[in-house]
């Protein structure tokens, strides 16, 4: 084992001279081939570059990177002062299963846990639901195609693609099979698409096809519209897509109808492990609790989902077997008065689309949402600070150049925004048992095809607890009263007249629109915040109804929002934050004598108008 270990570390040591011979860098292998690299980089694309390359090597798992960039302080996220906070407060809380991060993955394995009969907690350190990578992509339930054959991520993402429809009419929210055509206009591309048929056969993928252009046409009517002139084409039926932050509230909440406890603004901050007692388990110690903000939760498996630090927590837990660098992605929306050009998802291949493009990214393209906003992006953008969600004009002329639709002007473009990939270098799925700390399962380095792969993921990290179980001969049972379906929210712009009519009758709250743009009424604001998981915050509104999202932006909607959540949670209108603590909207009351609440008329009572 150590000649192996040593011939590894030879060789790699050896590529990296070779490769980058003016960064110092030093490399160390363990048994495992988690190649950890240290050392001195010219730039921060530099390290990225080695992380990749070593990546690479053949006997080489992944790679750890503990590389620093001349000139340049690399951020990381200090814990100490949530060390100090969950010290104080002593034992929060006791179970068995700890899943830390709700974005879509965290939350679906949470959901997923439900099924059987075990004490779960699922935590985040933010204020809300799907607040990091899961509220800021293009929501892309993707097809096969473009994932590399025999990684994790192909299997979990055709595995997962199948679970959709399903999922859909469990949870009610929107999902679309929308199906992806790509073709090509010039013969000398059919390579290219021949190369993504061959994928998608490959990884399993539902029916892909080769077809011509005739057969073009019949799918996608609304080429020739725009002139286009298809000779060959690839039809892809699995593709979908849904709005993540929705689907992952859905997920959260059916969690907790079913007995998860979800505890927001509760942050890991330290994994508590003791010497390994499990006799056929040949790591270095096992989990005890994880330690947070608010205290000690005692636990006997934790489910790392913590996206952008899976990383870190990982690292606590004693394993460092992989590193997470942040690539971001921005991507505009433009005004639903802009249609799709196509019912579809649709793009023509060659070879000029993909320049710029980064080559370990599915980023760049035109989409639509399930609500039919156009999207444009996301680009890919390697960025140093994880929390680097800036909308710069370097990405967004990116971003403009892949616009195809004639009838789009920038003047269409009603926000833009931007999101964090949590790649590794491997640029594959981390969903493992840890092999140094027992009990400990990672669910990290999940980006694209992160989404339509949520489900799947879930599925594989509960079989992990499941199978550990078993070693230790225990059977974990099935939850008989688990219950898969959660009420569809009311969506008042959706029903007949009629219908609307009967509602507004029983529920008059539904006959005062609070958000113009989006059609949304102060009783889907009153039933958001009457939820299994109760947003506090104005972006949770957002993410449930739709409050804001519209050409405005809230101009006029966020006021209203802004009193029904304090009406309704009992707390002052200075209490009510935008996102989290430290963003509240509005700083002292000028006034705090006058009764500031609607009468049902659009009014204030007891201010002067």
């Amino acid at each position: 084992m150590d000649a192996d270990v040593n011939a590894l570390k030879s060789m790699v040591e050896k590529h990296v001279t070779e490769q980058y011979p003016d960064a110092a860098l030093s490399v160390s292998i363990d048994w495992r081939g988690i190649a950890t690299v240290s050392g001195q980089c010219s730039s921060y694309q530099q390290l990225v570059d080695v992380g990749h390359s070593v990546a690479k090597l053949p006997g080489i798992r992944n790679v750890v990177s503990e590389m620093h960039v001349k000139g340049m302080e690399l951020p990381h996220r200090d814990y100490s002062s949530l060390i100090e906070q969950g010290h104080a407060a002593g034992e929060l809380a006791n179970c068995d299963v700890v899943v830390v991060g709700l974005g879509i993955v965290g939350a679906a394995c949470a959901r997923e846990l439900a099924r059987y009969n075990l004490n779960i907690i699922a935590i985040d350190i933010a204020e809300d639901i799907a607040t990091g990578a899961s509220k800021a992509n293009n929501g892309g339930v993707h097809h096969a195609g473009g994932v590399k054959p025999g990684t994790l991520k192909a299997k979990l993402s055709v595995q997962g693609n199948r679970m959709w429809d399903r999922l859909a009419e469990e949870l009610g929210f929107d999902f679309d099979r929308c199906g992806d055509l790509l073709y090509i206009e010039d013969p000398d591309d059919m390579d290219e698409l021949a190369d993504e048929f061959k994928t998608a056969v490959r990884n399993g993928d539902y029916k892909p096809k080769l077809i011509d252009g005739e057969q073009c046409f019949e799918i996608e009517p609304k080429l020739a519209d725009y002139g286009k002139k298809p000779v060959m084409g690839l039809w892809l039926p699995s593709q979908g897509r849904v709005h993540t932050y929705e689907v992952a509230v859905a997920l959260a909440e059916n969690a907790a109808q079913n007995g998860v406890r979800v505890m927001l603004e509760t942050g890991a901050c330290d994994i508590v492990t003791a010497p390994v007692k499990h006799p056929t388990h040949d790591g270095e110690c096992e989990v005890v609790g994880v330690l947070t903000n608010r205290g000690l939760i005692r636990c006997r498996y934790v489910v790392n989902a913590a996206g952008l630090y899976s990383d870190d927590l990982s690292a606590m837990s004693g394993d460092k077997s992989f590193s997470i660098h942040g690539r971001r992605g921005t991507i505009a929306i433009i005004d639903k008065a802009k249609k799709p050009m196509f019912d579809h998802l649709t793009g023509r291949m060659n070879p000029e689309k993909k320049q710029g493009r980064d080559p370990n990214s599915k980023g760049g393209g035109m989409e639509f949402t399930p609500s039919r906003n156009i999207l444009i992006g996301p680009s890919a953008h390697e960025v140093p600070n994880k929390e680097d969600t800036r909308t710069t004009k370097e990405d967004l002329d990116w971003i403009w150049n892949i616009n195809e639709n004639p009838e789009v002007s920038q003047a269409d473009i009603i926000r833009v925004f931007s999101g964090v990939r949590p790649a590794d270098f491997s640029e594959d799925f981390q969903v493992n048992s840890s092999e140094i700390c027992h009990r400990f399962i990672n669910a990290g380095a999940i980006q694209s095809p992160g989404v339509g792969s949520s489900p799947a993921i879930a599925q594989l990290v509960t079989k992990l607890i499941r199978d550990d179980a078993a070693q230790s001969g225990e059977e974990i049972e099935r939850n008989a009263a688990f219950n898969p379906y959660r009420k569809r929210p009311v969506r008042f712009r959706e029903l007949s007249h009629d219908e609307q009519d009967a509602l507004v009758s029983q529920h008059p709250e539904y006959g005062r629109i609070v958000c113009r743009c989006e059609q949304i009424t102060e009783g889907e604001v009153i039933e958001a915040l009457h939820s299994p998981v109760v947003p506090h915050s104005i972006d949770g509104i957002k993410r449930r109804c739709r409050c804001g999202m519209g050409r405005c932006q809230g101009g006029f909607c966020q006021e209203r929002v802004l009193e029904i959540i304090a009406r309704e949670l009992g707390e002052t209108w200075c209490e009510i934050p935008l996102h989290g603590p430290g963003s509240e909207v509005l700083r002292r009351d000028t006034r705090p004598n006058a009764h500031t609440s609607h009468n049902g008329q659009g009014e204030l009572e007891g201010v002067t108008q």
